[in-house]
């Protein structure tokens, strides 16, 4: 633990001497015919980040290279109800330690990468990738822990004979891979807080509309144990784990709020999802003189064919200086499956996936400014696109502004 926070130290150290050089990059000379060549290619990556965007609403930081410090926490919690008595249902509900991971990534205009340190070591596997530009975007986010606390509880009593399950004896994997569209794009940044690549100058709003495929893995790893305790025999019959995979469409609405053009910037959205493929497999093993592994031998159909579920996110985005940012968002989504099969099985699954992120950021490198004196541009103008209508500027945006 000690290395790993030594290792932060000189992270944070390199990243704050890197943009004490960008005050001094504006007073470079001019530039020979290699930089002339990264100066008309950074104009190029700029014209094409602004191309069909509003630029009196969106503009971009004035200076393209950035390095940044991440703090981030990652966290699962389910609940699984059952009724093996048709009067009596029993839940299981579970909550996986938290994965807090430390982070260091760099780039060029949103281009770029960096690595993230599990310093909890809570999660066996836990990615989370997010891509987005201007109007697409793509989110994918993985994480497998058996990190993992189960308490059982008998018609919402806690129950004195069938005992807790222990960290190690159950495993919890969550998936999640999304798509979303924005409709009004040309006003409104949808990943300025998240990824601080674009300054969202006015307020302005969105509908967004959204594809998601999720799962939510349950797998008992100490079967046998619990086949031999009389209680857990009768509640699990058999069971080593389950798996829920759904797919879902949706809409929802995103606004990004500013008071002072872009220094401060507050976002929340959220999306509403129509499920429309919704399935479980459940894996048995039987308590015989051989035993088997546990495959899928049972499957379940939802309740309802179309179910609503959804996902929410809000953030905070402080433009401290021309050199230094500050941002904070978090995000949660929510998973639900509900059967009842011919009255035979009765099975009841909600999980809660969470994730924060805390984000310090330095730009630097030459500004816009000092890049159009050099290649003999004029500062462009913005563009301001008209008006209609008398309701508030975040209805209007959407509703009556011209298409790009």
């Amino acid at each position: 633990m000690h290395s790993k926070m030594k290792r932060l130290a000189h992270i944070l150290l390199l990243t704050l001497l890197i943009g004490s050089f960008s005050a001094f990059a504006n007073a470079a000379e001019q530039p020979g015919k290699a930089a002339m060549f990264f100066y008309r290619a950074a104009a190029w990556v700029d014209n094409f980040q602004l191309r069909g965007l509003d630029t009196s609403y969106i503009g971009l930081p004035e200076f393209r290279w950035r390095v940044a410090l991440n703090n981030g926490e990652v966290g699962v919690h389910s609940s699984y109800t059952n009724w093996v008595d048709p009067k009596t249902p029993i839940t299981l509900v579970t909550q996986t330690t938290p994965s807090v991971g430390i982070g260091f990534n760099a780039g060029f205009r949103g281009f770029g990468g960096g690595y993230t340190w599990d310093v909890m070591n809570a999660y066996t596997t836990n990615w989370n990738i997010s891509l987005g530009s201007k109007g697409l975007g793509l989110e994918f986010m993985r994480n497998v822990s058996t990190n993992v606390e189960g308490k059982f509880s008998v018609d919402g009593a806690p129950s004195p004979t069938i005992p807790d399950m222990k960290k190690g004896e159950m495993r919890l994997a969550n998936t999640y891979l999304g798509a979303w569209y924005v409709l009004n794009r040309a006003h409104y940044a949808h990943n300025a807080v998240t990824k601080q690549d674009y300054i969202q100058k006015k307020t302005a709003g969105s509908l967004i509309l959204s594809v998601a495929y999720m799962s939510s893995e349950m797998t008992i790893l100490d079967s046998l144990k619990y086949i031999k305790d009389e209680d857990m025999k009768t509640l699990l019959d058999g069971m080593t784990g389950m798996i829920t995979r759904q797919v879902a469409i949706g809409i929802g609405y995103g606004i990004n709020y500013t008071p002072n053009k872009g220094k401060v910037l507050l976002h929340a959205s959220a999306h509403m999802q129509l499920v429309c493929y919704s399935v479980n497999h459940i894996s048995y093993i039987y308590p015989d003189s051989i035993q088997l592994p546990g495959v899928p031998q049972y499957m379940l159909r939802p309740m309802q064919p179309v179910h609503v579920t959804g996902n929410m996110r809000a953030g905070v985005s402080w433009e401290i200086n021309r050199w230094v940012h500050l941002g904070v968002w978090a995000q949660a989504r929510n998973l639900q499956f509900a059967s009842r099969d011919r009255g035979l099985t009765a099975l009841d699954i909600r999980t809660w996936s969470w994730q924060t992120n805390l984000t310090i950021g330095v730009r630097f490198g030459a500004s816009q400014k000092r890049m159009h004196e050099v290649l003999g541009e004029p500062q462009p103008v913005p563009y301001v696109a008209e008006k209609s209508g008398r309701l508030p500027r975040w209805i209007t945006d959407f509703f009556f502004s011209p298409s790009y």
